[in-house]
């Protein structure tokens, strides 16, 4: 049964050479897959900016929808 001393060690090491967990390579028979492992990392960049051009398209349809009168934003709202 391992102990703590032995558990912290493997902690430890995996936090200090992280490098070989970076630069890994896919075995050969996923190497169909690379593209896709590729962008991955950037999927949640996507995600983000999908939030902000989301935010954005809402408040041009409320601003036309209200011309610009905040009085008016405020009737503009569903109840």
């Amino acid at each position: 049964m391992p102990n703590i001393l032995s558990l912290t060690c493997i902690c430890f090491n995996s936090v200090i050479y992280p490098t070989s967990f970076f630069f890994a390579k896919l075995p050969e028979a996923y190497a169909i897959f690379n593209p896709i492992v590729d962008f991955m990392p950037v999927i949640p960049v996507l995600f983000f900016l999908l939030a902000f051009v989301t935010l954005f398209s809402i408040s041009l349809c409320l601003a036309s929808c209200c011309k610009f009168s905040m009085k008016s934003l405020l009737l503009c709202l569903p109840n």
